[in-house]
């Protein structure tokens, strides 16, 4: 009798260990990550606000520059006349007239006249298209102009007539053009172009160069739907005088 009570009591012994020691297992909640991963909208056509380079605006700008460019080498190897404006001969300052006209922009006639036109540029800042102006044979006031057609490394290259040996192209790394060297300038035709080139937006405008004889309702006739009034008020003119080379914005064309 004795030895069943001891093996009872055993088992309720052992019995209430194992219930004070069973381990509760639970899951640990699964962490969520706090990153959000954003995916960027894409912008519709629509949105004004979106800034693009259509580069409408840089071809007119290459187109007006390599035109005049072009017309002052297509008189390469053209001998040296005081006052000549032709393939028969010419001074530099009618290369640099001719040159330009064929782009619709007017020059003056004269270096020293041409030199007070458009924007002073530092050489830092020098363009193909601008005009590089040079006191040469000691004279204390500008009396040669040329082209620029090229910078490479700095190395500035311009086309010109020379009383020597009449139109062509040259280096301000010579000693005798570095030497003379007076100043640069760039027409003001051209600088609102790159301007505009640089500001282009989705809905930019297109550009119309003035040339001799344009007036406003001719030009407004070359658009649909534009007006000489608009453009008037687009461009904040006062009156419907137009002066050759000048850049206006048609409003609404593309």
């Amino acid at each position: 009798m004795n030895k069943y009570i001891v093996v009872l009591v055993g088992i309720i012994f052992f019995a209430s260990c194992s219930s004070s020691k069973r381990v509760v297992t639970t899951k640990s909640p699964s962490k969520k990550s706090n990153t959000h991963t954003t995916k960027k909208p894409i912008p519709s056509r629509g949105d004004k606000s979106v800034s693009s380079s259509s580069g409408d605006e840089v071809v007119v700008l290459a187109s007006v520059t390599n035109k005049i460019i072009s017309k002052a080498l297509s008189y390469k190897g053209t001998k040296y006349k005081y006052g000549g404006t032709s393939k028969n001969g010419m001074d530099c300052s009618g290369l640099m007239f001719m040159s330009f006209k064929s782009a619709g922009v007017a020059l003056p006639r004269t270096s020293t006249t041409q030199s007070k036109t458009g924007v002073r540029i530092s050489k830092s800042k020098v363009m193909k298209g601008d005009l590089v102006f040079f006191k040469t044979g000691g004279k204390r006031s500008i009396n040669h102009v040329g082209l620029v057609v090229s910078i490479d490394n700095r190395d500035v290259k311009f086309v010109h007539s020379s009383s020597s040996r009449g139109v062509m192209i040259s280096s301000l790394r010579e000693g005798y053009w570095s030497n003379a060297f007076a100043q640069i300038r760039r027409i003001n035709a051209l600088n609102d172009v790159r301007e505009i080139g640089v500001s282009s937006r989705v809905d930019s405008p297109s550009s119309y160069i003035v040339k001799r004889g344009d007036t406003l309702y001719a030009i407004a006739r070359k658009y649909s739907g534009v007006s000489a009034s608009n453009i008037m008020s687009y461009n904040k003119l006062s009156s419907t005088s137009l002066s050759p080379g000048m850049v206006l914005k048609i409003p609404g064309n593309r």
